[in-house]
């Protein structure tokens, strides 16, 4: 907890920080409104107290300069009891309080401890809010395998570089913020760009940001995502589709731990954990020369791979349930579940989207759902079709043997051969499967 005195006024200041010091928090002093402005960049304090009289940048300026950047900050205006008409502007324009000279230090210490305890029940409430969207669900050992990592990760009070990779849909950005948000870092900042999302010009100065006049348009400074999420976490979503000659200015940042921004001289620090997501596979864009090979082994010293959802079927179920309780609150409903036959029906279904897919299922059943349990006239016409075509791709035969040779024929097809896969896909053992290939003569 910071917070951050404005005043012109040496005795101020001073009579201030002693009263507050035993506060146990910290106590940051500006003599003027751009000394103040530049500490509040740099250090975020949670509370301002701000002098209306400045020299320079006024008290009002600098106010609506802070809710301009933050508008949860605490302000608390001081003025002399003569212009009480500015403190009441100030209240307009979104001072939390203000208190008139001469003023009485304990009521200042009442207000900011209410404030203080505001701050950290928001702030709770908030990371808990934060905490549910970061939730990994699932039961499948693929799932608590990654839930094993992510704790081992975020819970290490150490610097490192997570590379996670999976198809399109898998949940890659919810296992970096379970990652940051379940761990010690859930406090610090955590700072996302979706490389694919910004055009490769403007991938720079998003990452690196610039100083005033570094190009025409460069009219103030502007902190780059770096700099923003020091002492958090990077999340660099889809980063084989960052730009190539980004990728070297990239690597040499964390391979420093320092940076500058554009048309800047002077280096920052940099210190966070840095986790990177992609569906690509990133050893064929090395080959194809769109990726570098250094900034790959850099980022992958914790590797994580996502298993698509048809490959973990046993958590379809999990997930169903666990977003019907999502959209019963969102949507104000009380659907208690799925009746076994849909539930079925949706276990058998391939997902290709996998988890994005499931989930927008639900949230598209959950919002025309009028009833209690979710059945299989309320599934969409393309899931219930495409589970009667795989029944119907089954010929009952005359005895067990040949329905059992059918499944098998029919799993392999499906699992395009992977042995794997299909004993998985079946629940028997890699070597049944192979004895039962052998026994029924089955081909590709």
């Amino acid at each position: 907890m910071k917070i951050l005195i404005i005043d012109d006024e040496k005795s101020i200041r001073l009579s201030l920080r002693v009263a507050l010091s035993k506060l146990g928090i910290k106590i940051l002093t500006a003599a003027s409104g751009e000394e103040g402005i530049k500490i509040f960049d740099k250090e975020r304090p949670d509370i301002c107290i701000v002098d209306i009289h400045l020299p320079g940048i006024s008290g009002i300026d600098v106010l609506k300069y802070i809710r301009k950047k933050d508008k949860e900050n605490i302000v608390m205006i001081i003025t002399y009891i003569s212009e009480v008409r500015l403190a009441v502007e100030a209240m307009k324009l979104g001072a939390n309080d203000y208190f008139t000279k001469p003023f009485n230090i304990e009521e200042i210490k009442e207000s900011i401890n209410d404030n203080i305890k505001y701050i950290k029940k928001a702030q709770e409430i908030s990371y808990q809010e934060k905490k549910q969207i970061a939730k990994i669900i699932g039961e499948s050992k693929a799932i608590h395998e990654v839930k094993c990592i992510a704790q081992k990760i975020g819970n290490i009070p150490y610097d490192t570089f997570i590379l996670i990779q999976g198809e399109s849909g898998t949940g890659k950005e919810i296992i970096a913020k379970a990652i940051h948000f379940n761990g010690i870092r859930k406090n610090k900042p955590y700072v996302a760009l979706n490389c694919a999302a910004i055009p490769k010009n403007l991938q720079e100065s998003e990452l690196f940001g610039y100083e005033k006049g570094a190009f025409s348009d460069a009219k103030q400074l502007k902190k780059g995502l770096i700099e923003e999420a020091n002492e958090g976490t990077l999340f660099l979503d889809e980063i084989g589709d960052m730009d190539i000659l980004l990728q070297a200015k990239l690597l040499r940042v964390l391979q420093e731990k320092r940076f500058r921004r554009i048309g800047g001289i002077k280096e920052i620090e940099f210190r966070a954990n840095v986790i990177a997501a992609t569906n690509k596979d990133l050893l064929k864009e090395i080959e194809k020369g769109n990726f570098r090979e250094d900034l790959y082994y850099r980022l992958n010293v914790v590797p994580i791979y996502t298993t698509p959802l048809r490959e973990r079927r046993e958590d379809i179920e999990v997930l169903i349930n666990y977003f019907i309780d999502q959209y019963n609150v969102a949507l104000n409903k009380k659907v208690r579940g799925m009746t076994e036959e849909a539930m079925e029906i949706c276990k058998s279904y391939e997902w290709k989207g996998n988890v994005r897919e499931l989930k927008n299922f639900i949230e598209r059943v959950m919002i025309f759902q009028e009833e209690n349990l979710i059945d299989v006239k309320n599934l969409p016409e393309n899931i219930i079709s495409k589970h009667s075509e795989n029944k119907g791709s089954l010929i009952i035969g005359s005895n067990l043997e040949d329905i059992e040779m059918q499944a098998i024929n029919i799993a392999l097809k499906e699992n395009n051969w992977n042995i794997s896969k299909t004993a998985k896909h079946l629940g028997i053992s890699r070597v049944t499967l192979r004895r039962k290939i052998e026994k029924y003569s089955i081909h590709k």
